[in-house]
């Protein structure tokens, strides 16, 4: 790679994460399996693949809702703090929060864990995570797989599969959405479960040894350790959203935001509409600090991590906002007005006083 090529990757690809490369792994991937659809005559897909999940028309009016996800590099951290306590919430909290942006509701949920050493106190810790995770998103757990793969695996990686149930006329993946909706935004409980290796290597260091040095270090802006603020649990929007679906407000799209940040909005059906973020919501102090230290751009910042908004609604307006955010109080979930939808040509994210603009998931300068 030439020297100018290096200076144009991202803090993210220099950290070990490259997007653009998991981008053509996927096109890869999708060429053989999206023909696979015709497999299954009888129980077609209600949604694209692609959406945060998917929905099987199962017949008579219902369908399944299933998605798959995991905790990525935060596991590190927990190993790091020798604490898997609460790991598992994460792994949940990363499935159903998915399950949620279609209108299902999350019913039970498969783990696997893919290990290099089986340890009795380590396991019961990530069992007690997934238990709390369980109870936070009203689900069973109901079965998984631990595999022992030391040749290929070094330390724990945790993975879920859920499901859900849906009434078909109830699938929701934004094709309603309209100008002049409002966007509200909950309010994360931290960084979640994505940016956690860029994070880690900013606040931490790059190699483990200065990890395990810093990961106790206690930080006066946030007013914990370090690791204490990055192994903050992912925040589970079951609760808040199926309460919301079971009353008279309309949701015309519900978004995780994860990995991707506020471009994951133009993952939504609809096309010819804008999402314009302003007023940008307050920045919480973890993110300040990863870019100070970093020095990382805003761009950047916006793209790969969260920003202190977690999941987003589009409603009509301010009464649907008040219901919104009478419901999201009860569950200590802060909702917030945070923009709202224009019409363009295609599909794309504004935030004006930052000058950036996200197409697909890629957040860039405009100027």
């Amino acid at each position: 790679m030439s020297d100018s090529q290096e200076n144009i990757k991202s803090e993210y690809e220099k950290s070990g994460v490259s997007s653009r490369g998991a981008e053509d792994a996927l096109s890869g991937l999708l060429k053989h399996v999206l023909p696979t659809r015709k497999f299954s005559k009888g129980y077609p897909l209600a949604a694209d693949i692609g959406y945060f999940a998917n929905v099987i028309d199962i017949g008579g009016g219902q369908g399944i809702a299933f998605g798959t996800d995991g905790v990525g590099t935060k596991i590190i951290i927990a190993e790091l703090m020798d604490r898997y306590d609460t790991i598992g919430i994460d792994c949940v909290a990363m499935n159903v929060n998915d399950l949620i942006c279609v209108g299902a509701k999350p019913v039970s949920m498969v783990d696997y864990i893919g290990c290099s050493f089986t340890d009795a106190r380590i396991f019961s810790e990530i069992g007690k995570g997934l238990a709390e995770g369980a109870r936070q998103g009203e689900i069973s757990i109901s079965g998984g797989e631990i595999s022992q793969i030391k040749e290929i695996i070094n330390g724990v990686d945790l993975i879920g599969a859920c499901i859900g149930h849906v009434s078909l006329e109830k699938v929701n993946t934004g094709k309603d959405i309209q100008p002049g909706n409002m966007i509200v935004g909950l309010s994360s409980s931290g960084v979640h479960s994505n940016g956690l290796t860029l994070a880690r290597k900013i606040l931490l260091g790059e190699t483990l040894k200065e990890q395990k040095k810093n990961i106790n270090k206690f930080e006066g802006r946030l007013g914990r350790t370090l690791g204490e603020e990055l192994l903050e649990p992912t925040r589970i929007y079951v609760k808040p959203i199926m309460e919301m679906l079971g009353t008279s407000i309309d949701l015309k799209a519900m978004v995780h935001i994860t990995s991707g940040g506020y471009g994951n909005l133009n993952r939504v059906e609809n096309d010819n509409i804008r999402f314009v973020i302003n007023p940008s919501p307050p920045v919480p102090e973890v993110f300040k600090l990863i870019q100070e230290k970093g020095e990382i751009s805003d761009a950047e910042m916006y793209e790969v991590f969260n920003m202190g908004i977690g999941f987003v609604l589009i409603v009509d307006g301010l009464e649907e906002f008040n219901k919104v955010s009478t419901i999201s109080k009860k569950y200590g979930v802060t909702a917030q007005i945070i923009g709202c939808v224009e019409h363009c040509q295609g599909k794309e994210v504004t935030i004006p006083e930052l000058s950036l603009i996200g197409r697909g998931q890629k957040i860039t300068k405009t100027k």
